[in-house]
């Protein structure tokens, strides 16, 4: 077994934390809002064998918190408009995406993709125009397109790890 000699002035605890640090890579983020639990189920299970982990917030209440949090290593975004499912308070079924845009906006970096899955037929091209002229890269589709053609998950997917990739030092 190699003996490493530590420097003067550095403890061993500090030799082990960096060694952690190097063992244990960040794994990138997919944050979705969507109030659905099969829907998350199922965006869940198109991850399962990447390098990607799925933040689901429930709710639009869950995803203040969780952007409010910070969005360290959020690489990708899938929002859905209507959030009343599974709200969690009174204030939390009157939020929906729309509500959560300048949130969005001051949280995410604009490299991040975003993927806009609502079934709502007049707000996602708000949503959509609103983080455009913001600086971010929509997707816009329905959930249940997605479920048809897988591929079209795996292209925005491709998206996603190109721009998280080319973020890393």
């Amino acid at each position: 077994m190699p003996v490493t000699t530590l420097p003067p002035g550095e403890s061993p605890t500090l030799v082990v934390r960096r060694i952690i640090v190097h063992k244990t890579p960040f794994r990138p983020r997919i944050l979705l809002i969507e109030d659905d639990a099969g829907r998350i189920q199922r965006v869940g299970d198109w991850l399962l064998g990447t390098e990607f982990v799925l933040v689901a917030a429930r709710s639009g209440g869950q995803a203040m918190g969780v952007l409010r949090r910070g969005a360290e290593g959020v690489a990708g975004l899938m929002l859905d408009h209507d959030l009343s499912n599974s709200a969690l308070t009174a204030g939390d079924g009157q939020l929906s995406g729309t509500d959560l845009l300048p949130l969005i906006q001051r949280a995410l970096p604009r490299y991040v993709p975003v993927m806009i899955h609502s079934h709502s037929i007049s707000k996602p091209p708000v949503m959509q125009r609103v983080l455009e002229q913001a600086g971010f890269s929509i997707t816009r589709t329905r959930f249940h397109f997605l479920e048809e053609e897988p591929l079209r998950f795996a292209a925005w997917l491709d998206d996603v790890r190109d721009a998280w990739e080319l973020q890393q030092p």
